[in-house]
């Protein structure tokens, strides 16, 4: 009985799991199966062993799930992963063409909206996604706009109200020497906004471009305005408190005021109420994801005026963000950005042409590398003249203007051997003298000389004959 308990595995297998029994067994079967399959039959000589049972097991043990530490071990290394980023931090101007290519093998509902924006809103300016975008395209924007106003007392005025805040972010808690460093950089960029050349030039922005490319004055002014975010919404919490799960300060001490934390939709809102929708601006921003419809969602920023400020004006100057899950870029509506225009071309009109003159090509300086014994040109006299002579055409006649024609026939004077005529082969216009009574009358003045003479026909017809051959 001792043998049927150990073959049933009742006492020397009692720490074995049956369900990994049956997975082991399972397994060796079908490692038989492909065996088979293989060599044709299980008499073949295979070439290598089957795996053994134990091989297998330790093949399942590799599968257990891990403990829930390393699934937290593993969240936090996804979380403080940083990727290779490549690129300025703020990037050129550049076609919305580039969107469509981007999405073009992407969601259909991100192709239609992109085929859809380029037309409206044809340009756009990338970004560095460093976790600081919607910061930083916000501070661009915002000075960028207050360059295109080419208004110095303006950006004064903005100058000493955002001088003003520092105040605001006392009554908040911070101490002086925790923000000035940081609004240094921002109030020595409004000065040279305003005392810079490229004011009178508003569509040159290379200037706050190579300022916030700096890696320190980027940094700097971004978290000056985190400064001023968070000491906004502290001494204003009943206006945010309803869009958050936490109170405010510790919203703020979360999520507003650490450096490289991406901006959220209540941060956003008070960033522009802030700093952008005082000034006089209005901010844009476009939704580009997923929801229903062929154009993207725009959601607009404005001053109503509720509590007493000044309402935004209708034509106000407007930031655009173009919002993609989790990055922000600057976008331009058409007309923002104007477009090079071509170079000019001035044309002068002559009311005449000027009398030139044209001395003839010496037939020697053509043929000196020719021997003259094969040719024989017709000498040419070099001279002035209006026209340059053929060295291959025998020189025209060409009669003095004062000399005065012999008498000439209509038929003659209109045909195209006359060489005064326009479509003479050898046309000559200088010798062109215009009809005189004589010739116009010829005919009948020798009709009435005839019979006042009284010479008969044979007379008339030889002189005739000898007229019309000239």
């Amino acid at each position: 009985m001792e043998g049927s308990s150990n073959i049933n595995g009742v006492n020397g297998f009692n720490d074995l799991d049956p369900w990994a029994q049956q997975v082991e067994y399972r397994d060796i079967k079908a490692q038989q199966q492909l065996t088979k399959q293989h060599y044709g039959s299980p008499a073949g000589t295979p070439t290598h062993t089957p795996p053994a049972a134990e091989d297998v097991k330790a093949g399942l043990a590799g599968l257990e799930i891990a403990p829930a530490q390393d699934f937290a071990e593993m969240e936090k290394l996804s979380r403080d992963y940083q990727p290779d980023l490549e690129g300025p931090l703020v990037g050129a101007v550049k076609s919305s063409k580039a969107l469509e290519v981007e999405y073009a093998a992407a969601d259909p509902a991100f192709v239609r909206k992109t085929v859809a924006l380029s037309p409206k809103y044809p340009n756009y300016r990338t970004i560095l996604g460093d976790g600081n975008c919607g910061w930083r395209a916000v501070a661009f924007g915002f000075f960028e706009l207050l360059l295109k106003t080419g208004d110095s007392n303006h950006i004064g005025m903005q100058y000493a109200r955002i001088a003003s805040l520092n105040g605001l972010m006392m009554l908040a808690g911070l101490q002086p020497f925790i923000y000035e460093d940081f609004a240094e950089v921002t109030f020595e960029l409004l000065g040279a906004i305003d005392s810079s050349p490229a004011i009178d030039t508003p569509c040159d922005v290379s200037m706050i471009a190579d300022r916030f490319n700096n890696q320190d004055v980027s940094d700097a002014i971004i978290t000056h305005f985190k400064f001023l975010t968070s000491s906004w919404m502290k001494t204003r919490p009943e206006y945010y408190q309803p869009f958050l799960d936490r109170p405010v300060k510790d919203f703020c001490e979360a999520q507003i005021e650490p450096y490289g934390i991406e901006i959220e939709h209540v941060g956003l809102m008070a960033l522009i109420d802030c700093l952008v929708l005082p000034a006089g601006f209005a901010v844009e921003v476009f939704y580009l994801d997923r929801s229903a419809g062929d154009e993207v969602n725009v959601h607009r920023f404005a001053d109503l005026g509720a509590d007493g400020s000044i309402p935004t004006p209708p034509d106000a100057p407007v930031l655009r963000l173009l919002y993609r899950p989790g990055h922000y870029d600057i976008i331009y509506k058409k007309g923002d950005i104007p477009e090079e225009s071509p170079p000019s071309i001035q044309v002068s009109f002559l009311s005449s042409l000027p009398e030139q003159t044209f001395a003839p090509t010496p037939l020697g300086s053509l043929l000196h590398h020719i021997p003259s014994s094969n040719l024989d040109p017709f000498p040419i006299e070099p001279g002035p003249s209006n026209f340059r002579p053929s060295m291959f055409n025998l020189p025209a006649f060409q009669p003095s203007p004062l000399q005065s024609l012999p008498f000439q026939t209509t038929t003659f004077r209109n045909s195209p051997f006359n060489p005064s005529h326009f479509q003479s082969e050898h046309f000559q216009p200088e010798i062109y003298q215009p009809p005189t009574p004589t010739s116009l009358g010829g005919a009948k003045r020798s009709s009435s000389v005839e019979k006042s003479s009284g010479g008969g026909s044979n007379e008339w017809e030889n002189a005739q004959y000898s007229k019309d051959g000239y």
